[in-house]
């Protein structure tokens, strides 16, 4: 054997883990080798010290607690299955959606952003009148009674067709 595995078994012996046939076996061994009795030995001594100083823990729930739970959830383990082919499905869906559905966003916001109102030059702490082709824009503000007034007359070419239909 490995001096590796010769040192797992002696713990094991020590844990009191190896079979009653493993557990003479490697009695024997231990009694022709100086070596493997002062490890036997640091280990009977580090589990000694172990066991006797180790802070007593006391669970708030009784160990038959535990041992439902963990039954409940090897019940639950047969069920867990069916429902692990259906999550598949649905990460699957969610892997090819979640793509699709960042880039709609995103055009989405881009159109909404839509083009930047052009700057008018508009002042609003006095009066302003802006006249050009497309907009007739005039402000007035009054600073006693807290209040602007905005008028905006957009210069529309509207057919004599269209103006009927409007008007009516």
């Amino acid at each position: 054997m490995k001096e590796n595995e010769i040192e797992l078994k002696i713990q094991a012996l020590v844990d009191g883990e190896l079979t009653k046939f493993e557990a003479g076996k490697l009695r024997d061994r231990i009694k022709n080798d100086i070596r493997l009795q002062i490890l036997h030995e640091r280990l009977m001594q580090m589990k000694d010290l172990i066991s006797k100083h180790e802070m007593p823990r006391v669970l708030p729930e009784s160990s038959d607690f535990y041992w439902s739970k963990i039954a409940q959830e090897i019940e639950v383990g047969g069920s867990a299955a069916q429902s692990s082919a259906q999550t598949l499905g649905m990460k699957w869906v969610f892997r090819r959606l979640a793509p699709v559905l960042g880039i709609a966003c995103v055009a989405l916001l881009i159109t909404l952003q839509g083009p930047n109102l052009p700057d008018l030059g508009i002042v609003l702490d006095h009066n302003h009148e802006l006249l050009t082709d497309e907009i007739d824009v005039m402000t007035f503000n009054s600073a006693d009674d807290s209040m602007s007034v905005v008028w905006i007359d957009y210069s529309m070419d509207i057919q004599k067709d269209y103006m009927e239909l409007w008007l009516d």
